[in-house]
């Protein structure tokens, strides 16, 4: 096709959203990310230390393995359910506003917390408020926005991870030093950060879906274009989970840090990752601005995804410094421009404008099913290697590369 369709197939024409929209979508972004990273990464393994301090990390595997269930079939049926919501407030709005007031709530409830299953429980609570909010607002990009700005808008969305980090890392983990004040000061800037955007959001008009929406459903897969959208961010995903897992063993067991070998390993790492974080963040964001003005999702992603299979086959091939920093380097800009550019492309390829909220939660599945998959492969290529991490990352590569060209078998989207 000569040009990109600027919305999805049988959409209504959307008109271009203003820049107070784009502040207020990429600051309820930020407030969701915030919503739970800084309990996965912080509060939460802090609460289970307090709980039971001999332990600790079996009580956080449980609660985080349940708490993961809990928010794959969450995110599916609130999606779903969003895509069927009928009324004067708009089919994603009421879900929005629910779910930041419930992750409030929910954070006083892992706080209150004392025994293991109090935990367990508080978590799963957390879980279902959390993407009973993130469903449907990942949502509004194919419902609002319009396909010549879909990559600024995931540009700007993609600001929203790095960010809570910092949030963690600056505000919660250094300025502050009670847990108490840690879980208000969460509790206090989700809905602070989602609600402005929720409140003044105005969706389109849609006709009243058909009965068959608004039921979890895997259709969307055999649509050719989601399909391959689908397995490209799977394939993918399964690279970067590769070297979220193994890259401080890496760095430990098999890289050759010469000059910097009188550093602990974690501090290369701390080092590695913050200055692939910045590459990444000027990567997606710029990435995203340019796919839009030359209206092309398509290379964009390739090019981020065989940016990080290039990243991982350095890692096995050259473990000699500086061969991990040049592939962390390569691997972050990849997963920029990937992420960034891929999130617009999703949102152009999605087979039912009226099943955006279900069709987006099925395609979350991609995301959290290489959060199970990813440590069992590695598992084996250990075993079998004798644990020789190169063997991971060579794997990691491949799978970035088949992924990478997954995404040219899409037809839709240029």
């Amino acid at each position: 096709m000569d040009e990109p369709s600027e919305n999805q197939a049988g959409a209504p024409a959307l008109a271009p959203v203003s820049r107070p929209f784009m502040g207020l979508f990429a600051l309820a972004h930020l407030g969701a990310f915030i919503a739970f990273i800084p309990m996965l990464n912080l509060l939460l393994p802090l609460k289970a230390e307090l709980i039971d301090p001999a332990g600790k990390a079996v009580l956080l595997s449980q609660v985080m393995l349940w708490g993961a269930a809990v928010a794959a079939v969450t995110n599916l049926a609130a999606g779903a359910l969003s895509d069927v919501t009928h009324g004067p407030f708009g089919r994603r709005r009421p879900w929005i506003i629910v779910g930041a007031l419930a992750v409030a709530g929910a954070h006083g409830f892992v706080f209150a917390a004392v025994t293991p299953q109090q935990l367990l429980v508080a978590v799963l609570v957390f879980q279902a408020a959390v993407n009973v909010m993130f469903g449907p607002l990942n949502a509004v990009l194919p419902d609002v926005v319009p396909g010549r700005q879909k990559g600024l808008a995931a540009a700007l969305a993609g600001l929203a991870l790095p960010g809570a980090g910092l949030f963690t890392a600056g505000v919660l983990a250094v300025a502050l030093d009670q847990l108490d004040l840690r879980f208000l000061v969460v509790a206090l800037a989700v809905p602070l950060l989602v609600l402005p955007f929720a409140l003044h959001l105005s969706e389109p008009r849609r006709p009243r879906p058909a009965a068959r929406v608004g039921l979890p459903s895997l259709a969307a897969l055999t649509d050719r274009d989601f399909l391959m959208a689908f397995a490209s961010r799977l394939l993918v995903q399964v690279a970067i989970t590769f070297n979220v897992l193994y890259l401080l063993f890496y760095l430990q067991e098999t890289a050759r840090l010469g000059s910097l070998d009188h550093l602990r390993p974690e501090a290369v790492l701390g080092g590695l990752l913050g200055l692939s974080t910045v590459i990444s963040l000027a990567a997606g964001f710029f990435g995203g601005i340019l796919s839009d003005r030359l209206r092309r999702r398509r290379s964009f992603v390739t090019a981020g995804g065989l940016a990080m299979a290039g990243g991982a086959a350095l890692l096995a091939a050259a473990p000699g410094w500086p061969g991990p920093l040049a592939a962390q380097l390569l691997f972050g800009l990849g997963l920029g421009l990937y992420s960034t550019v891929d999130t617009a492309l999703v949102a152009e390829v999605l087979p039912d404008p009226q099943a955006a909220g279900r069709d987006l939660g099925l395609m979350n599945v991609a995301i959290t099913a290489p959060q199970v998959l990813a440590p069992l492969l590695g598992l084996g290529l250990l075993s079998l290697s004798g644990g020789d991490f190169r063997w991971v990352y060579a794997a990691s590569a491949l799978f970035a590369l088949f992924g990478a060209l997954a995404v040219t078998g899409i037809r839709r989207v240029r």
